[in-house]
Formats: structure tokens, C-alpha cells, sequence
């Protein structure tokens, strides 16, 4: 089953991805939130039943609601952002009951790292979000960078590899998406977007599966 859905996952996010290239963007209605769809049951298959792989499902389908919000051909950004958001925070729920050890060390490491990060990342986007839809959508995109930051650091003190990896690509993903969108249009936006997003998310699925190999 891992292995099928892997391979369909991998499918419908290359269409994805051709459809980017080619600008065609009604496939896009069909495949982004398709891709995910795979992404879900992929999560919804794995070996473990918990309270985990629960919040990481609810997680994929509040992120499958962004998609959704953020393909259709009106401007859902903010829609989709709160999506995100939500996302964001039951993924925080479900990193925070696998974190075994609380090294000080660590959390300041990974702690002050991320800040730097998100704070000159924030520097940079928080007025041109203001310019874009005044200060309702500087707020929305302030807490959004906070919130992802806040997931990213947990990831880190999971010490999971898949879950390092699957958070910090979301984060470059929407990186990307918002540099993309409020400072410079970029030619490659896009692609990069999708390509991080997806791994992401599927590597964040994964997790659930972690203990079968």
C-alpha cells in the first residue's frame, strides 16, 4: 500500500508540475488537491491508529483546504493562509507528544537559529504584505510566520528525520511562495513551490510509517 500510494502520490504531483509549466490551469483544480488526497490516505493507511497520526491527518486536510482555497481562480489568500495556519498547529500538537527529551542545549540552538531566520525573513515581507492588503494581511502573514516557525522548531526537537525534513521544506516552500508573491514574481515560483510543498507533506505522512522500516 505505502508503495502504491507513494507512486501515485508521485503521479498526480508531476502532472501537477507539467500543468505549471504549461499553464494549465484548470488541471490544476483536479491534480494539486489530488496530490494531496493521495497524501491523506497514505497518512490514513499507516500502521498506527494514535492520537499522532490523527493530528497529522487532520493536519493534511486542513492543508488540503488551503490548496483548494489557493487554486481557485478568486483570490482566497487569506482563506488559505488560516488554513495553513491550522495545519500548522495540529502538526505542533502531534510533534509535541513524540518529543522524548527537552535538551536546553538544543532548544536554544534551534530556537535562536529559526528566530534569526523568521525574523529577517519577516523584516523583509511584512511591509510588502502591508502594501499588498494593508495591515489585516501584515497581521495574518506575521502569525503565520510565527506559527510555522514555532512547527519547525518541534520538528527539530523530535530529532525524526523525516519530520526535520518534511518541516523545514514546508518552510522553504512558503518561503518561496510568499517572496514570490509580495516582493519579487519569480519565473521558477511556482515550481519550487509545488516541489517543496509536496515533499513536505508527503515526508510528514511518512513519519506515520516510520517504524515499518
Amino acid at each position: 500500500m505505502l508503495f502504491f500510494l507513494s507512486i501515485a502520490i508521485l503521479a498526480t504531483g508531476l502532472v501537477d508540475l507539467y500543468a505549471i509549466s504549461r499553464k494549465k490551469q484548470t488541471w490544476r483544480y483536479g491534480f494539486k488537491p489530488g496530490t494531496m488526497v493521495w497524501v491523506i490516505l497514505l497518512a490514513i493507511t499507516g500502521p498506527e491508529t494514535d492520537l499522532y497520526s490523527w493530528l497529522i491527518v487532520a493536519g493534511l486536510v486542513c492543508s488540503l483546504a488551503g490548496d483548494i482555497f489557493l487554486v481557485l481562480p478568486s483570490d482566497r489568500f487569506i482563506q488559505g493562509l488560516t488554513s495553513f495556519f491550522m495545519a500548522h498547529l495540529f502538526y505542533i500538537g502531534a510533534f509535541l507528544m513524540i518529543v522524548t527529551e527537552w535538551s536546553p542545549s538544543s532548544m536554544i540552538i534551534f530556537g535562536l537559529l529559526l528566530a534569526v531566520i523568521a525574523g529577517l525573513f519577516a523584516y523583509k515581507i511584512l511591509p510588502r504584505a502591508k502594501t499588498h492588503g494593508g495591515g489585516t494581511l501584515q497581521a495574518a502573514v506575521f502569525s503565520y510566520i510565527l506559527v510555522i516557525t514555532l512547527m519547525v522548531w518541534l520538528a527539530c526537537m523530535t530529532y525524526n528525520p523525516w519530520i526535520i525534513t518534511g518541516a523545514l521544506l514546508f518552510f522553504i516552500s512558503d518561503a518561496i511562495l510568499a517572496w514570490d508573491r509580495f516582493v519579487h514574481k519569480l519565473s521558477w515560483g511556482n515550481m519550487a513551490v509545488m516541489i517543496t510543498y509536496f515533499s513536505a507533506q508527503y515526508l510528514i505522512a511518512l513519519s506515520i510509517w516510520a517504524t515499518t522500516f
